[in-house]
Formats: structure tokens, sequence, C-alpha cells
């Protein structure tokens, strides 16, 4: 659905850098998302210290994120024709009120002193069933709410707000935890869902016209990959997200053994180690917000070079200020990487196939993510996270390299 009427109205008085936040649509969508997504990285923080204290195991840390993974390879695929099919608010509203739901359990079990590590398993393939529904939607819907012509700024700006949301949610998540235990975490992250809901009812979008008869969902998967396969451009771009999301981006799930194993920093360092990946990551999101189109091609296999980098140096760090300063700027490389990957594959992909596209961008996303948490914790158990973690990104690096000759069309990307 291409949006249209007073829904896509656009003042003018927005600077360059916010300009999608001129539709008054997508102010609501991202307000809410801030919110959210604050009390998403609380309980982010608050899973992997319970985790890690239940078990003092490297590999059940990548195990519980990994089980998050189970339903996404099924539901993902599903999901995308969904998204290209049905509306795309219902499946976001639905998908919001489970994980609000999830949340608020694991806040009961923790406050009653019941919680085991079989309880975060389940609820984890839970959020990871809802979310395979949710966010091809959500990835999808920035589109239905600013149109094409504003998309890489309204993607960057959304970045943006998980990146905000890193900024504070981290620290404030190490302050709750040391001053009222865990519980109080995954509680506000439930209540903050109520803000995202608010916003989707609040948002008018044109009535959407979607094709009813075209519920085919082997021949609308197949029609789907036949276009992926058909894109160079497509195909290029979810290639640097899987290796990215594989090799380098399990380090934020494994964060809680070098803030209590290597650095000895305890649950507020934790809070701060992922405050400084927000740091970055926000500065990378509104320098990709405002670039103009021309270059990000070229920032895009920068980022994926350069990232990687400053993660095999913090892998070795032993000195917190240090360690500090390297996760701004991987969070600052990741971040470019990501938002240009994001925007690019939309801008290359046609409407009728934008919610198909993104659950293929949001599988290998978090799915390589939790594959490469689970593998590079399980080799964690035998030899150094340092040596298993700087080898992984010693390898994004040179993939990285070798994509600037192998894939010189997405260096060109405009």
């Amino acid at each position: 659905m291409k949006p249209t009427s007073e829904s896509l109205i656009k003042p003018n008085r927005w600077p360059q850098v916010f300009r999608a936040l001129g539709y008054r649509n997508f102010r609501l969508y991202w307000t809410g998302q801030v919110i959210s997504q604050v009390g998403t990285w609380l309980q982010i923080v608050a899973q992997g210290w319970v985790v890690y204290n239940l078990t003092d195991s490297p590999f059940m840390l990548g195990m519980v994120n990994f089980v998050a993974l189970v339903p996404v390879v099924p539901v993902s695929l599903l999901a995308g024709v969904l998204s290209d099919r049905l509306s795309r608010k219902k499946l976001i509203i639905v998908t919001e009120i489970v994980l609000m739901l999830q949340a608020l359990i694991m806040a009961g079990l923790i406050w009653f002193g019941l919680i085991q590590v079989w309880h975060v398993i389940v609820l984890s393939f839970i959020l990871g069933a809802a979310s395979a529904i949710e966010q091809p939607a959500r990835l999808a819907f920035v589109v239905d709410v600013v149109g094409k012509d504003d998309l890489s700024n309204a993607v960057a700006l959304n970045s943006s707000s998980t990146n905000t949301a890193r900024i504070v949610g981290p620290a404030l998540a190490g302050v709750i935890i040391t001053a009222t235990g865990e519980a109080a975490c995954f509680f506000i992250n439930g209540i903050s869902y109520l803000f995202v809901i608010w916003a989707l009812f609040a948002i008018r979008l044109p009535v959407e016209r979607k094709n009813k008869g075209a519920l085919k969902v082997v021949g609308s998967l197949k029609d789907g990959f036949t276009y992926l396969k058909e894109n160079p451009v497509i195909y290029g771009l979810l290639f640097i997200i899987s290796l990215a999301s594989f090799l380098t981006i399990p380090y934020i799930a494994l964060m809680p053994i070098f803030a209590r194993d290597i650095l000895k920093v305890g649950a507020n360092g934790l809070g701060f180690l992922l405050t400084a990946v927000g740091v970055g990551a926000i500065a990378g999101a509104m320098q990709v917000a405002n670039l103009k189109p021309g270059k990000r091609g070229e920032w895009l296999v920068t980022a994926n070079i350069l990232g990687p980098l400053f993660l095999v140096v913090f892998c070795f760090s032993r000195n917190i200020y240090l360690s500090l300063s390297l996760v701004i700027l991987v969070g600052a490389s990741n971040a470019i990487r990501l938002t240009l990957a994001n925007s690019l594959t939309q801008l290359n992909t046609e409407n009728d196939y934008h919610g198909r596209v993104m659950s293929v961008f949001n599988l290998l996303f978090n799915g390589m993510s939790r594959v490469g948490a689970l593998v590079i914790g399980g080799f964690a158990e035998i030899i150094s996270i340092s040596w298993v973690l700087g080898i992984s990104a010693i390898m994004s690096a040179i993939l990285g390299v070798l994509m600037l000759y192998k894939m010189p069309h997405i260096r060109r990307l405009p």
C-alpha cells in the first residue's frame, strides 16, 4: 500500500536530520518506540544477568538467545506473507500485547522467587515467536507512515529510537537491579508496551486494500524467494547482514561475561557498557539520518570493516575506560552498517514484496545473531571469550574487505 492523503502531509519546519518527524503518524510511532525500547533494554540487561547468575555458563547465555530463534525460522517467513496481505498495524498491535504479557510473567516469577532457567527458555521461545511476526510488519510499517521519499531518514530515526533507549535503558537497568532486583526491569518493560499500543491506535492511515486472494502461503513464499534471487542488490545487502549478525553482533548477548569476569565491574558496569554501545549507535544513526543520497554504499562498506576491527581491540582490553571508548566506536559502526542495510533494502524493494523481503531481513539479522551467540558462547566454555569473539571479529573484517572487490555494486549504491 502506498500512503496518500493527509496522513503524509509533512510540515517544512523540521530540520534535515529530523525531516521524517514532520509526518504526524511517524511522530506517534517513533515516540511509542522510544518508550518501549527503553523497557526492552531493561529486560535484555536483566535477563542476561539472571541467566548468568543462575548458571555461571557462557553457553547458557548463548542458549537462551538461541531458543528465541527456534520459532523464528518458520514463523518469520509466514509473517512476511501476512504482512504483505493483512493489516500490518493490527498484526503489530496483537504481537505487542503478547510481548507485554511475556515480560509481566517473567517479572512475577522473579518477584516470587520461582524463576528457573527453563522458565527463561520457555518465555524466550514465546518472545521469539511473537517477535518473528511483529518485526517484519514493524520494519515494513515505516514505509506506510512516511512513503519512500523520506524512508532512509525515517529508518535512521527509527534506529535512533532503539539506540536512544540503549543509552538510557542499560544504565537504568544496572541501577534498578542493584537497588530492587531484576523483577522491576521486566515489570517496567511490560508496562512500556502500552505506549506503543496507544500510538498505533492513534495513527491514521488510508484504508488498506490488500489482495485477500493471494493468501497462498507456499506460492507467496516461492514468489518472494524468486524476487530475492533475481535482485543482486538486495541479495548483497542481506549477505552483509548475515555476516555481521553471525560474527560480531553476538558480543551484546555475551557482554555479561566481560562485565563480571574480565573487566570485573558488576551489574552497574554492564549497564554502562551497554549504554556506551547506545551512545555510539545513536551517533551512527544520526549520521545516516543526515546523509543525502550519493554515498550511502560507501559508508556501508566502510562501517562493515571498521566495526569488527574496533571489536577486536575491545576483546583484549582490560581497562574499563578504554573498553567504554571502544564499544562506542563499535556501536557507531554497527548502527551505520545495519541502518543503511535496512533502508537500502527497502528502497530497492517493490511495494508488493516489502513484507516478505523484510521478513528475510529480520530472520537473518535476529536469527544469525542468536546462532552466533550460541556458537561463540559454546567455544567460550573451552577457551577465553576474548579469543573466540576476537577471532570471529577478525573473520568479519577480512570478509568485509573481500566484499569491496566481489560486490562493487553495493559500494556504488547512492
